[in-house]
């Protein structure tokens, strides 16, 4: 675990090439339906509920960011098909994957929930990956090689003190499963301080 920041810095800074009505297409894993996972997100954010400069996420628009792959306008709809149809190939060879929303994080710029095992969904993003880079002319793989698993619950929407929110939260609450079964293509966009997005496809996991 990274150790706590001293500050909370603003969230909603504008990533390079993003702009209002600009959508991203995204591989996300979401909750759903698992009520416990929910649940956990609902409580953290019950801790929060009383502190300013925090934007909670609704549930509906809670997530697991897995692969940002690029900007919508700058993929084509066939690329975008033969990416889903080889994320569907290489997923069909992975089973489903179960793991546990298993500790409070704290970044600068959010309050997330990591999972344990920390690294049980790497076949499923490298998966994702090396479909991306065989059918995607113009991607964003090189921005974030590596990666942490895991579920925001808040974001930071000013500068200030990370004390009040450390002294708010539950660092390591009882663990809730988390049950991988398909992974989501989203075409996503910021509105306000909010990410909403519109499903493209739903690609499950072998025999799910």
């Amino acid at each position: 675990m990274s150790p706590l920041p001293a500050r909370m810095t603003d969230h909603w800074w504008w990533r390079p090439g993003v702009r209002p009505g600009r959508r991203l297409l995204v591989w996300h894993i979401l909750p759903d339906d698992q009520t416990e996972a929910r649940d956990l997100a609902r409580r953290c954010q019950d801790k929060l509920a009383g502190l300013q400069g925090l934007d909670l996420i609704p549930s509906e628009w809670l997530h697991m960011t897995t692969q940002i792959v690029g900007f919508d306008d700058e993929i084509t709809p066939a690329e975008a098909d033969a990416m889903t149809a080889g994320v569907a190939e290489r997923f069909a060879a992975l089973s489903p994957v179960d793991v546990s929303l298993a500790r409070v994080w704290l970044h600068s710029e959010a309050i997330m929930l990591g999972i344990e095992p920390p690294r049980a969904l790497d076949s499923v993003r490298t998966a994702i990956r090396d479909a991306v880079a065989s059918s995607v002319r113009v991607h964003q793989l090189a921005d974030e090689p590596n990666w942490t698993p895991h579920m925001s619950v808040a974001y930071s929407n000013t500068e200030g003190p990370a004390a009040p929110v450390i002294r708010a939260l539950d660092l390591h609450p009882d663990p809730a499963p988390l049950h991988v079964s398909e992974v989501h293509l989203v075409a996503q966009e910021r509105v306000g301080h909010l990410y909403r997005w519109e499903r493209r496809a739903a690609v499950p996991l072998g025999e799910s």
